[in-house]
């Protein structure tokens, strides 16, 4: 009956029935002084509910008419990632992850199981601060810039000035690049040591261009499938693994707590690989673009995340020095041949952990970095080619379109080649990246551009928010403090 009445005021012609006569204008009258009896008894819905809502957020975000259009135009052809935080937590698992952690335990078991065990929770609360930091910038970028996607190269080129802010650009595309090389080369290794018949170039090309396919041609929700399957087979290798070592050496775990050694000469060599191991930084303007709204939502996933690999870490690192300690080898150089010695059935569970780390890790680099390597290309063409425009960024942020597809292809075809044709690359990209990662761009970096842009928020703004990162100066000045011994250290 409302629904009729509402017609009748709207689109209804006038009834046939009744001559038309003044009385017809009477029964009009009567007509709508009925149905606003009605909508007295019983007042209707709001009609069209969502305009008005879409008017009301045009009117807050300044642009009544423009805005909306835009926004839908950038998510439905440029192939915008949705936000998902769980999407964002399975992202840093992966990439947190690296095969290099099956190698830890070489660089602890001098000082022991408790030692090691206080190294690397002190480690992991080192890089998680720092990325907790790159996440703060990240978003306070995308907000007063009014982008989606930044990378690392803008928040160095917005804090530190663009001479310095360039030469990071550079160090930091290279440091992307060399993490791609090392893991190409680790999967091409794997692939070659199960089908030696395969051409090496064949081997070392297969995942990454079914990882360049899917990255550049499917959406994001089909990139994190992917990664989320990855990740759980990622899991359930390291629980056999733990498993496996737990069930043969469970006696002497217990006993292997006894020996401690508390020197620094026998704790600080395991703090960088551990930093190595559990960092994440690469990828954290990516992880801020996809986790959600809030630099908030940014620091729970960076938490939680980071969380799995650590636990993965003390549980790999505590089962393999107590098998040190049951087979009486204190000084064993390769943990998983000791793994190995005691059960030769533990093989599968380790080829399929080091193919899913280093699996995990290249998606996670693939994404994120084309982003890099345009922020980067824009800086040099602005630097010494003012007068040929720049690189389109925006595009290439999402991996779509043109720009994206060509820097995605790029960064995965280029490795290819060298680790076919340079056997050495491996280990060259690792200590490179162990180099310029621990000691000097995500070490003493993070804690510099937070201060600056800290110092800058304040002075604009007095009453600003409390910082992501509690501690304020003193928390940056000891991150600060402990990159610089690691740096010399290293």
């Amino acid at each position: 009956m409302l629904l009729s009445g509402r017609r009748h005021l709207t689109f209804s012609p006038p009834i046939t029935s009744q001559p038309p006569s003044p009385s017809g204008l009477r029964l009009l009258k009567t007509r709508t002084a009925r149905v606003s009896i009605q909508a007295s008894k019983k007042p209707p819905p709001r009609p069209w509910p969502e305009p008005r809502r879409q008017w009301r957020w045009r009117r807050s975000s300044g642009d009544a008419v423009q805005a909306p259009p835009l926004v839908e135009a950038s998510v439905s052809a440029g192939g915008s990632e949705k936000k998902s935080f769980w999407a964002a937590v399975s992202l840093i698992i992966g990439t947190a992850v690296g095969p290099g952690m099956l190698a830890l335990p070489s660089a602890t078991v001098r000082s022991g199981p408790l030692p090691s065990t206080v190294a690397i929770l002190i480690s992991w609360a080192y890089v998680v601060s720092s990325i907790i930091l790159v996440a703060e910038l990240s978003f306070a970028a995308m907000e007063g810039g009014g982008v989606d996607e930044v990378s690392f190269t803008g928040l160095a080129s917005s804090t530190l000035g663009a001479t310095f802010g360039g030469l990071v650009a550079v160090v930091c595309a290279a440091l992307s690049f060399s993490l791609i090389v090392a893991c190409v080369a680790g999967i091409g290794s794997l692939v070659y040591q199960l089908f030696p018949a395969v051409n090496l170039v064949i081997a070392n090309a297969l995942f990454p261009c079914f990882a360049g396919v899917l990255i550049a041609f499917f959406p994001f929700k089909a990139v994190d499938g992917v990664n989320r399957l990855l990740c759980g087979l990622m899991l359930v290798s390291i629980t056999a693994l733990v498993v496996t070592g737990v069930s043969v050496g469970r006696s002497s775990m217990l006993n292997s707590l006894g020996y401690a050694c508390w020197s620094p000469s026998a704790i600080l060599p395991a703090i960088p690989v551990t930093v190595l191991t559990l960092g994440f930084h690469v990828i954290t303007p990516f992880i801020c673009k996809i986790v959600g709204d809030s630099v908030y939502d940014a620091r729970r996933a960076i938490l939680i995340g980071g969380a799995v690999p650590l636990v993965m870490v003390l549980s790999w690192n505590a089962v393999i020095l107590g098998l040190a300690g049951a087979s009486g080898n204190a000084k064993f150089d390769d943990p998983i041949k000791l793994l190995l010695s005691v059960n030769p059935a533990a093989l599968a569970a380790v080829r399929g952990f080091a193919f899913t780390a280093l699996a995990t890790s290249l998606i996670g680099y693939a994404v994120s970095f084309p982003k890099q390597l345009a922020d980067t290309l824009e800086l040099i063409v602005k630097r010494f080619f003012p007068e040929r425009g720049s690189v389109d960024s925006a595009d290439a942020g999402g991996c779509r379109g043109t720009n994206g597809v060509i820097l995605t292809w790029t960064v995965l075809i280029i490795p290819i080649f060298i680790v076919s044709f340079f056997s050495t690359a491996f280990a060259n990209a690792l200590d490179f990246a162990g180099v310029y990662a621990n000691c000097f761009l995500f070490g003493i970096l993070p804690p510099v551009m937070a201060w600056i842009y800290r110092r800058q928020k304040r002075k604009s703004s007095p009453d600003s928010c409390e910082d992501i990162l509690p501690g304020g100066n003193a928390a940056l000045l000891m991150l600060f403090s402990v990159a610089v011994v690691l740096a010399f250290w290293h």
